[in-house]
């Protein structure tokens, strides 16, 4: 099933009591001005919603204009519960002239996509994800928040134990969710079928940012309706993690029978849900569950479509990261030049006075904690310097920032060439880091993923071989020099050592992805042994070690508090207990 949209051209102004909007839309997007501080205070880091809302909107007329203008409004609004955005006539009056038609539904499902364009998203993606593993460092700027992560020192006033973001995106979706199956009886235009297809990309993008918090925090509130007007209660106790993977695991199974297989254009087809976007996020949870035959096959769905195909290695920097939506990506965050921008990779990965995360040189080839450089034995050695792609391409080796750390390449950077004769390059960044896409899955992560999968079920010497056919081809894409398969089962006979390399291989892939805290946290509760990510962490720790292993002597310290104001805020949630216990013994 392939399905295209056609776009807007057109230019309107709006006033709408003391709110005045002008709608300039080109091709594929929308600048929207809004002249009204106390509307702009109101709408906070929102008020760029409506340049993501018509990226993917069918056409409307100048009357719907206003309602889709209203819709985005609503939906961005009720980002959070506490500041329900009241405008006249009210919300329910919106509500109920917003949702009328197929146009409208596509502009709603814009805003559930929109959620993830905001720099506390993606922020949040990598510092969940990956700050709290061995792949970052600080940069130029060093802010407090950062230090305390990379540090292993959490507390619940840490910003980043913030939750608000994915629980907008979430309850976006449960509006959406809500009210798009009224339309079906209201426009002719918008089928049952259509109805089915878009809830199912609504359904995946709820269930993403539910696997987030699970992955950042475990166990926390499950919340399936919306939240349309201030009369309803915000106070919701935490679901466990195992209901919260059920649900969306169900709800994921749902969606890949109806998601469309792929969109007509590609900023779609890469940029939206479809059914190989659904199988990824399925086979990452059932790889977190550890249903391992089950994230096998979704990883096989994925795996055997035939649009899908690895770049070569001298082509990812520029085709992955720099232009994006490649043959290779399965489903990645859209930022152009006309917004929404991709301010995160803009200042804290790009190379700019702002830039406040970076390589530790810790992981350079010459240590022995890098995964570069690795020493199998006296004969092998795994991604050697001079010959590894990725280290080369993801990291600005030519300059050190505080004797410590290398600016990130990856997503910021546009070209890297090797000087003739020499072991250097040189390196020139984009002019505007923020029009990087944010990749969330993309085809290697699904190869490593299966690997993973194969090595951890029951470690037979024919999945073991499976594994590594599949760890030859992302390694050697990027190791092109070697010209055959370089890592052999001879190297890797035991389980553990091919669990090992599949480690090392998704953290030189998926550097600064947001993938390796998950990573680590995976493999430690597998093992049942939170101590087993130390050997990792280790090098960034200025103290003992020995403070550090009794910090992560217990699995949920593995994971974020819950931030102090939430609790405030919500009498039946309750802290995580080793941070309630952590904070009671600071007093």
């Amino acid at each position: 099933m392939k399905r295209a949209m056609s776009n807007l051209y057109s230019y309107s102004e709006i006033t709408i009591g003391e709110l005045h909007v002008t709608i300039k839309n080109k091709f594929r997007h929308m600048k929207v001005k809004i002249t009204d501080n106390k509307f702009l205070n109101s709408m906070g880091v929102y008020i760029n919603a409506g340049i993501f809302l018509l990226s993917f909107i069918k056409g409307v007329s100048g009357k719907q204009l206003i309602g889709v203008i209203l819709g985005t409004i609503m939906l961005v609004g009720l980002t959070s519960c506490e500041d329900w955005l009241v405008i006249k006539p009210d919300g329910q009056t919106l509500l109920d002239d917003f949702w009328q038609n197929e146009s409208q539904v596509e502009s709603a499902l814009a805003g559930c996509y929109y959620g993830y364009t905001n720099y506390g998203t993606i922020d949040r993606i990598l510092v969940w994800g990956e700050l709290r593993g061995d792949n970052l460092g600080l940069g130029l700027i060093t802010y407090d928040s950062y230090e305390k992560i990379i540090l292993n020192d959490l507390m619940p006033t840490n910003a980043y134990c913030s939750w608000g973001n994915f629980y907008g995106i979430i309850n976006n979706c449960n509006t959406f969710l809500h009210f798009a199956p009224g339309v079906v009886e209201l426009d002719d235009n918008f089928t049952s079928e259509d109805l089915r297809a878009v809830e199912a990309e609504a359904l995946t993008l709820r269930a993403l940012a539910y696997f987030y918090l699970v992955r950042a925090f475990k166990d926390v509130p499950l919340i399936l309706e919306p939240t349309i007007d201030d009369s309803q209660s915000f106070n919701v106790a935490k679901s466990t993690e195992r209901q919260i993977l059920d649900k969306i695991i169900a709800d994921l199974l749902v969606a890949k029978r109806n998601a469309p297989e792929s969109f007509v254009d590609v900023k779609e087809d890469k940029g939206r849900i479809t059914a190989k976007a659904v199988s990824a996020l399925l086979a990452d949870i059932y790889l977190w569950d550890g249903q391992y035959n089950k994230c096998i096959e979704e990883c096989d769905f994925v795996l055997s479509d035939g649009e899908l195909e690895l770049e070569k290695g001298t082509d990812v920097l520029y085709n992955v990261f720099y232009k994006g939506n490649s043959k290779e990506s399965i489903f990645e965050i859209q930022f152009d030049d006309d917004g929404p921008y991709n301010n995160f990779v803009g200042t804290d990965l790009a190379m700019t006075d702002l830039n406040s995360l970076a390589f530790p040189a810790y992981l350079l080839p010459e240590t022995s904690t890098s995964p570069f450089g690795y020493k199998i034995s006296s004969t092998l050695t795994e991604s050697e310097e001079d010959k590894e792609l990725r280290l080369k391409d993801f990291v600005c080796l030519n300059i050190i920032i505080n004797g410590s750390t290398y600016p990130v390449f990856k997503y910021s950077g546009l070209l890297r060439e090797q000087i003739s004769g020499s072991e250097f390059s040189t390196y020139t960044y984009r002019t505007k880091p923020s029009e990087a896409n944010w990749i969330i899955y993309r085809l290697s992560d699904v190869m490593l993923m299966k690997a993973e999968a194969l090595v951890v079920r029951n470690g037979n010497e024919e999945d073991l071989k499976s594994a590594l056919k599949l760890v030859n081809t992302t390694y050697l894409r990027s190791n092109p020099q070697l010209g055959q398969d370089s890592l052999l089962l001879s190297d890797y006979s035991l389980q553990s050592d091919m669990e090992d390399l599949v480690l090392r291989e998704r953290q030189r892939e998926l550097l600064f992805e947001g993938k390796r805290w998950f990573d680590l946290l995976r493999r430690a509760r597998r093992l049942q042994d939170p101590k087993s990510i130390v050997e990792f962490i280790s090098p960034k720790f200025t103290g003992e070690v020995g403070m550090e292993e009794e910090k992560l002597s217990n699995m949920d310290a593995l994971y974020f508090p819950i931030l102090k104001n939430e609790l405030d805020a919500n009498p039946l949630l309750e802290q995580n207990e080793f941070y309630k216990t952590l904070v009671e013994g600071s007093k």
